[in-house]
């Protein structure tokens, strides 16, 4: 059975299946066959990438300090015997250690073998490592490295892992004609808000100011609220369809696409209707089907994916200039997107060639992991370490570590279809300026309708 495997991936030897590279020799067999982890035991002595590994004839890689021992610790015994007797006369600039073909440098920890067998160098474990090192910002040092958070995080005992701080993070999903609120630590679920057992809620945000949930409402064709506090509902514009809504909570406008019409589209949070539609086009013409749509209020930014005859990633300003492609190339259908401001990436899950990808908010480090139980995804949020998203085939809401797509889990499985799915800061100290939407720090508030409206009368579309 010929399997085509994309760039990013490596075919496993029984031909069942692909994973991704980075996966290859990090000790867990992610192959059904194992073929992954094969061969790994010429990477532990190649100069310029182990610093203590010895490689044990049968494949595996043992820490140097084990090496002539007088134990027998490879499974075949290549540990043992040989030139072990031999001693340490070698110009190494940190170790030595003895070995059966005779005495080898090697490095302590932080530290790799340089290519003259004899020196080592520094690894640059935040170059390297990527976001396998901190889960924020990464300094690193001579041997060593260190992790720090963003503020409204703080560092896990770890000493690698930025949890947010306040109250326990919550995630609302959409199932059928009810928002469940589930507690992201404890599991805690309880319904914040229920429909007509008739209507099926469908893309929804949330307003972290006011502590509104807006909802697409696909069989009244309409946008509508409810006030979390007070249970108070409204209709906010009628007479659309659309696949994907989005607060801007700082600007206080919402924004919908309409994939038919190949428009994005917006109005006014507290506009009220009254008979007629009180909205504006923000960007029609070239856009081939826009579907999942994200915003970044404090930069003034909006992202959307396209999912038309040619697939693609695009970005502009909020009020719909400095339009351009982020990415066009390795996608199928991308449907769902969400935004990871504290590492400043993107992602989305592609329904067409089940995988989850990322990249950096220009365009850069493009990463996609494939995995199998990315099958119909609908809509996707951040939070912390990890990635969440509803899956429509399978009627579950799903998670996986955002950085290596591993330790995948169902988080939930309800009698219905999940859609719209968000976590909103409810915890944050300043609701205006909520942990998880806080920027890079190099990155001001650029939003020019953050104050007074802009100084319009009806509706202001930032433009950064």
């Amino acid at each position: 059975l010929h399997l085509s495997c994309s760039r990013t991936h490596v075919p496993c030897r029984d031909g069942t299946g692909c994973v991704a590279q980075e996966y290859l020799c990090d000790g867990e067999k992610d192959c059904a066959d194992g073929s992954d982890e094969d061969g790994c035991a010429q990477l532990c002595n190649t100069p310029g990438r182990s610093h203590s590994s010895y490689p044990c004839g049968l494949g595996s890689c043992l820490n140097a300090s084990l090496v002539c021992n007088s134990r027998q610790d490879c499974a075949d015994g290549s540990d043992e015997g040989g030139n072990c007797s031999v001693p340490c006369q070698r110009s190494c600039t940190q170790l030595c250690y003895p070995s059966p073909q005779g005495p080898r440098c090697w490095c302590g920890p932080g530290y790799r073998l340089a290519e003259d067998g004899l020196s080592c160098v520094d690894i640059d474990e935040c170059t390297e490592w990527g976001k396998g090192a901190c889960s924020q910002t990464c300094l690193n040092a001579p041997g060593s490295y260190s992790c720090g958070c963003l503020p409204g995080y703080l560092l896990e005992p770890d000493g690698h892992v930025c949890k947010l701080t306040g109250p326990e993070p919550k995630l609302l999903v959409a199932v059928q004609s009810e928002v469940l609120s589930y507690g992201l630590r404890s599991g805690h679920e309880e319904v914040v808000l229920a429909t007509d057992k008739d209507r099926v809620v469908f893309s929804l945000d949330y307003d972290l100011v006011e502590r509104k949930v807006f909802w697409m409402d696909l069989a009244t064709e309409s946008i509508r609220w409810q006030d979390l506090n007070s249970g108070k509902k409204g209709t906010l514009v009628k007479g659309v369809r659309s696949d994907c809504i989005a607060v801007d909570w700082l600007g206080r406008n919402l924004y919908w696409t309409d994939g038919v019409a190949g428009q994005v589209l917006a109005t006014r949070l507290g506009a009220a209707w009254q008979g007629t539609p009180e909205y504006t086009v923000v960007m029609d013409g070239d856009l081939d089907q826009p579907h999942s749509l994200v915003l970044q209020p404090l930069a003034g930014l909006m992202y959307w994916s396209e999912v038309g005859s040619h697939s693609r990633l695009m970005e502009a300003s909020m009020d719909g200039s400095w339009r351009h492609v982020l990415l066009a190339q390795g996608l199928g259908w991308p449907t769902a997107l969400a935004l990871d401001l504290p590492t400043q990436r993107i992602f989305w899950l592609d329904e067409k060639l089940g995988s989850v990808g990322s990249a950096h908010l220009d365009g850069s480090s493009v990463k996609v992991l494939k995995l199998r139980w990315v099958r119909s995804p609908f809509a996707a949020a951040v939070c912390e370490g990890q990635l969440y998203w509803s899956e429509r085939k399978t009627w579950s809401v799903q998670q996986v570590d955002k950085a290596s797509g591993k330790n995948g889990t169902v988080l939930l499985k309800r009698h219905g279809q999940p859609h719209g799915l968000q976590v909103p800061s409810w915890g944050a100290p300043n609701p205006a300026v909520p942990a998880l939407l806080i920027a890079h720090p190099a990155q001001p508030c650029t939003n020019g309708c953050a104050k007074s409206n802009g100084g319009c009368a009806q509706l202001c579309l930032p433009n950064p």
